[in-house]
């Protein structure tokens, strides 16, 4: 149930991001709004932990700071993967998507804070 959980938060922040972001936009059913926050867990299971071990002594250097960079990374590769497998996210833009990456990383954290209370 937990996966489920946090693939709904996933897939209701990025509907969030898409609507507060100029140059996002959505285009099909909600259903695919489901298969986007699957694609962000994923993303988030395999990826991140391997970016951030990766990145150990930037990480160490800016305080915890870099770990944004790889968050506003890895969703602006989310986004990216999603307006091309037809799941029917595009940006007009990398700077849209980028925007997009940093909005969808807050807006899952609070999510996920409020979600875990």
């Amino acid at each position: 149930m937990n996966l489920l959980w946090r693939i709904v938060l996933n897939a209701a922040a990025a509907w969030l991001t898409v609507w507060v972001v100029p140059g996002l936009t959505y285009e099909g059913e909600w259903w695919r709004w489901v298969i986007f926050g699957a694609v962000i867990g994923l993303i988030n299971a395999v990826i991140k932990p391997i970016a951030k071990l990766l990145t150990i002594p930037i990480r160490i250097m800016t305080l915890g700071l870099f770990t944004l960079v790889i968050n506003v990374g890895l969703m602006t590769l989310a986004i990216w993967f999603a307006s091309d497998s037809g799941v029917g996210l595009s940006s007009d833009s990398i700077w849209s998507a980028l925007l997009g990456g940093l909005v969808l990383t807050v807006v899952g954290s609070i999510l996920n804070l409020i979600a875990n209370d």
